[in-house]
């Protein structure tokens, strides 16, 4: 059996898998930076696969709770803007995208508060698919891809906007709130 030490630093490994997500973030952008793309490009590919890690490691191990929820979120939004704002500073992306993401996110706080839910679904996939178009750009340098990739984020983007909404109509309208 684990001691009450072993324990203790057990309980914070998903955590601690969520944190160093964070901290991946400015050597991501200094590896970009610096030309050195295969590298960047295995350090994104970690970074999401620390995103489906924590959450795995948290349920296996019963470790999941509000901090580590919220944590996770938090991080993904920071890791995903940051992103963003940097793809805008080198002028592949015009500024209104990033409000377009924050306007999302701030979406999904005030439903998810008005639902009382955790975890909410829908961010899930679409912060899934905010990190598949970073991933996107990284590989894709062109404006060919990058129209293609900013098009579908406005789209999936109204899209999700718009089934949440309704979504929401139809729960407050027959009252199963």
């Amino acid at each position: 059996m684990h001691s009450i030490k072993q324990q203790r630093r057990i309980q914070y490994l998903p955590l601690a898998v969520t944190v160093l997500r964070l901290l991946a973030f400015p050597f991501l952008v200094s590896l970009i930076t610096s030309g050195q793309v295969l590298f960047a490009d295995l350090l994104f590919i970690l970074a999401i696969y620390s995103d489906f890690a924590d959450g795995y490691l948290a349920r296996k191990m019963g470790l999941s709770s509000r901090l580590g929820a919220n944590l996770d979120v938090t991080v993904d939004t920071v890791f995903i803007g940051g992103m963003l704002l940097y793809f805008i500073l080198s002028g592949i992306y015009p500024a209104w995208v990033l409000f377009l993401i924050v306007s999302m996110f701030l979406q999904f706080i005030l439903t998810s508060k008005l639902l009382k839910i955790t975890y909410d679904p829908i961010g899930k996939y679409y912060g899934s698919l905010l990190f598949g178009a970073i991933g996107l750009t990284m590989l894709f340098n062109g404006h060919l891809a990058q129209n293609i990739i900013l098009y579908s984020l406005v789209g999936v983007s109204i899209f999700t906007f718009s089934s949440r909404l309704v979504y929401l109509s139809k729960k407050f309208r027959f009252g199963k709130r």
